[in-house]
């Protein structure tokens, strides 16, 4: 089959490798579309280095399984990222997106930029209605349902969100849904940031952080500060406009080390919360949301055929890119 492999900063090519094979009660999956994510181009850049080498990326994809169970074979299905292996206390806690033995989709095992994959039955998740397109939206709306479940938001609390990119895209919405007000901060001159504007969606700048600040209760910032920006300096920044005992959240993964003054965290008392991947009911979740329209996904580039896979990085790292997929038939 032909395949992505990642080997190094940029250092991406389509050739030709086996076909996975499947374990017991694992399914193999021919790929239909993948997302191109903030954590692919952070190791097709090089700042998140890689785990496994070379790496077939891709964990936001969807795809028709053609081998597995009689019931799951001719079916459109999305996969979780999370391969537990559900026998450790972890797993069997309830904690299986921790499980010390998972493999991870496209992070340490070869993900869905090829012509096909191979996931565990259990992972995958029915998306039969769905564009393809659409679908490979799945799995970073779970991971964001996942964040809200970690950190809660309320219609009175004021919440903003650093970042212009499809999470913070997708999460303004999920807000929204939630009778929150969210206002998304962004650097002026962002492109992203002028398309969002022209959508509805509530922007403030950087170099305006003061003027916004004036609005929240006493002047003391956000209740909740979620940071999807991929920049490791913003979450000095997120803690900066944080209220007193309110909460930022980080959400992206970047892969590289930030410097940040605790010490301003400890002074105001600000909770720092975490999130990663969703889990099933997050899929299901998502899956719903998606199929219903309530979240509307800005897909902005599509390439087509797995020969186009490293095109699409390159116009994944534009400014003005929200999100870039590729269709593989």
């Amino acid at each position: 089959m032909k395949a992505a492999l990642l080997s190094g900063p940029r250092l991406l090519r389509v050739t030709d490798v086996p076909i996975p094979s499947r374990p017991q009660g694992w399914a193999l999956v021919k790929t239909l579309a993948v997302g191109i994510c903030g954590t692919d181009k952070a190791f097709y850049t090089g700042s998140y280095p890689l785990f496994k080498k070379p790496l077939i990326p891709g964990h936001e994809v969807v795809g028709i399984v053609v081998e597995g169970s009689r019931s799951l074979v001719g079916r459109t299905v999305v996969s979780e990222i999370n391969f537990p292996c559900w026998s450790c206390e972890a797993c069997r806690s309830g904690m299986y997106t921790h499980c010390p033995y998972k493999k991870t989709l496209g992070i340490d095992f070869d993900g869905g930029m090829a012509e096909y994959f191979v996931a565990p039955e259990s992972a995958l998740h029915l998306a039969e209605g769905l564009d393809t397109v659409v679908a490979t939206e799945v799995e970073p709306l779970a991971a964001l349902i996942h964040g809200l479940r970690v950190t809660p938001v309320g219609p009175e609390d004021t919440v903003a969100i650093i970042g212009t990119g499809n999470l913070a895209y997708l999460l303004y919405q999920l807000l929204k849904l939630r009778g929150a007000k969210p206002v998304i901060i962004a650097r002026k001159g962002s492109p992203k940031a002028s398309l969002l504007v022209l959508e509805g969606f509530r922007v403030a700048y950087v170099e305006d952080t003061s003027k916004l600040l004036e609005e929240t209760w006493m002047g003391l910032g956000f209740d909740v500060v979620f940071d999807v920006s991929g920049d490791p300096s913003a979450v000095e920044f997120a803690i900066d406009i944080a209220r007193p005992r309110g909460t930022v959240h980080l959400k992206s993964t970047p892969g590289s080390r930030s410097n940040v003054n605790l010490t301003r965290a400890v002074v105001k008392e600000v909770k720092i919360a975490t999130s990663r991947c969703g889990d099933f009911r997050d899929f299901e979740e998502a899956i719903k949301l998606l199929k219903s329209g309530a979240v509307k996904p800005k897909i902005t580039s599509v390439f087509v055929g797995v020969e186009s896979i490293p095109e699409a990085f390159e116009k994944a790292l534009e400014r003005e890119q929200f999100k870039v997929a590729i269709r593989m038939i």
